[in-house]
């Protein structure tokens, strides 16, 4: 049977999400040129709902599945792998089906009456009939986490974006002149044929696994039946389905409580939707930049712990532990320092026009490494089946987030920085419950040398060559100042750490010279 690393899988994730945000980041500015302000925010109008679906259907059985894969490749029992697919087709099939159904023959009430954006109709009858289509990718995508092979999931969201783009602009240059309504009509399109495309090549991928399965998998029985595995996923699938959601209602909450707040505390409304903006669409996407590496490892260490969990195998348990927090410190650290050190630089950089965005950068990044850390003990437990914990933590944090942005925002002292501080606050302690949870199950030893003192020493000394480079560069243009100076500074990092003899650097030499 091959042998996948999970970090590699990581890897491998992470370069396809860099450039499919990187299509994706210059597709939204040609998209929203082309749209106007007016398309632009019947398109944002529109996709709440498409989005909020998707999570609801595929979030929780997407994991699941990936960990009852994972658990039986681990174990030799082949039937129950493609028992599992099949279950897991019916419940997203039945699921997707009602839920499209429901959002199709009700399209314009929901756009008249909920949205109050009656264009917003023919946006609603193109995307409810892909959900279905998503659904399914989620369960392929799920079957291919838990092989730990990522490299299914990652030209298909490659080619997904590509078509995307591709056929979007090429309607554009037909269809020039319609009714605005028509003109965000395209773009749902768009998105729909790059899902079916998508769908494709995971059925592709698919069949060539499967021939894999059949020749190299043995068959060592465990025949569960449909009904125990349907049982299993949506007894384990909800309560991750729950937590996700919490996510997007916060972001609901967010959008509706803290510009109020900001009003309550003096501001005008043109002032506070403002500051809300530098919060939201700026301080918080520039300061959680390493997300897009932690996303990727909370992904596939998820199968990794619950195929050794399955043999039994703790001490490779608590081996992948180390490893996944220990790399997200590792790669979190020299940002969290890069954006203490110099974040009004960068700020400047990116937003010229916005001033302000910098103070929350600093704010936001002081306290992010709980955030990465959650994030990826999180997904360690629902790879451990202590789903159940991760949801009561996240109403927890939740709870906590509402309260800072309620009261605290309204502060004049305070405002964003307050809900900011609360929120790590709340990052903090959901960390310490959750760490607790997962020492106790596996007897995990907390290694503050190779976690946290080695790195920071690292990080420091990063920050500090980052300040001396850029006031030797001050005349160059500002984009080469900071290139050169966060680069040299980079290869400085990475070199102490090799000194310091950090474990985690030797790993990553093989995997990019292809030796692990």
């Amino acid at each position: 049977m091959r042998n996948r690393s999970f970090v590699r899988g990581a890897f491998i994730l992470t370069i396809a999400n860099i450039v499919d945000r990187g299509i994706g980041f210059v597709f939204r500015i040609i998209l929203s040129n082309l749209l106007g302000s007016e398309g632009t925010g019947i398109y944002q109008i529109s996709l709440p709902i498409y989005f909020v679906s998707i999570t609801f259907i595929t979030s929780g059985i997407t994991a699941v599945v990936s960990r009852f894969i994972s658990e039986e490749r681990a174990k030799g029992n082949k039937r129950n792998i493609f028992n599992i697919m099949k279950v897991s087709f019916i419940i997203v099939f039945i699921i997707g089906f009602l839920i499209s159904a429901v959002l199709f023959f009700n399209a314009k009430y929901i756009a008249e009456n909920i949205l109050h954006e009656p264009r917003a109709y023919l946006a609603i009858l193109i995307y409810s009939p892909v959900l279905i289509i998503v659904s399914s990718s989620s369960i392929f995508k799920g079957f291919f986490q838990g092989f730990i092979n990522m490299i299914p999931a990652s030209i298909s969201e490659i080619v997904e974006q590509i078509v995307r783009v591709s056929l979007t602009l090429y309607l554009f240059s037909i269809y020039t002149g319609i009714k605005v309504e028509y003109t965000v009509a395209i773009a749902i399109f768009g998105i729909a044929i790059g899902e079916v495309i998508s769908f494709l090549m995971y059925v592709f991928f698919y069949r060539s696994e499967r021939r894999y399965i059949d020749k190299e998998l043995n068959d060592n029985g465990g025949n569960l039946s449909c009904f125990y595995i349907g049982k299993s996923i949506i007894y384990t699938s909800m309560p991750i389905t729950f937590s996700k959601m919490i996510v997007n209602i916060l972001d609901l909450f967010e959008s509706l409580i803290i510009p109020q707040r900001l009003i309550i505390s003096g501001l005008t409304h043109k002032e506070a939707v403002s500051e809300y903006g530098k919060l939201s669409g700026m301080a918080y996407p520039l300061a959680y930049m390493p997300a897009v590496i932690t996303m990727s490892l909370s992904i596939t260490i998820l199968p990794a712990v619950s195929e050794a969990a399955a043999l039994k195998q703790w001490e490779t348990v608590r081996l992948r532990i180390n490893q996944a927090i220990g790399y997200t410190t590792m790669i979190a650290f020299p940002v969290i320092i890069l954006f203490l050190v110099i974040p009004d630089k960068i700020s400047m950089l990116l937003y010229p026009k916005s001033p302000g965005v910098a103070e929350l950068v600093k704010a936001i990044a002081a306290g992010s490494i709980f955030a990465y850390m959650e994030s990826i003990v999180s997904s360690i437990l629902n790879g451990l089946g202590r789903q159940n914990v991760v949801l009561r933590n996240s109403v927890i944090w939740t709870a906590i987030a509402v309260v800072a942005m309620y009261c605290f925002v309204a502060i004049p002292e305070w405002r964003l920085f307050g809900y900011i501080y609360g929120s790590i606050f709340a990052d903090a302690l959901i960390l310490i419950l959750n760490m607790f949870d997962l020492i106790k199950l596996t007897k995990l030893r907390i290694d503050y040398l190779n976690w946290f003192i080695k790195p920071i020493i690292s990080a420091a000394v990063m920050g500090i060559i980052v300040l001396f480079l850029y006031s030797q560069f001050l005349t160059l243009n500002l984009w080469v100042n900071i290139f050169l100076s966060v680069i040299i500074g980079t290869i400085v990092y990475f070199a102490i750490n090799e000194v310091l003899r950090l474990p985690y650097i030797a790993d990553i030499k093989k995997m990019i010279l292809f030796r692990n």
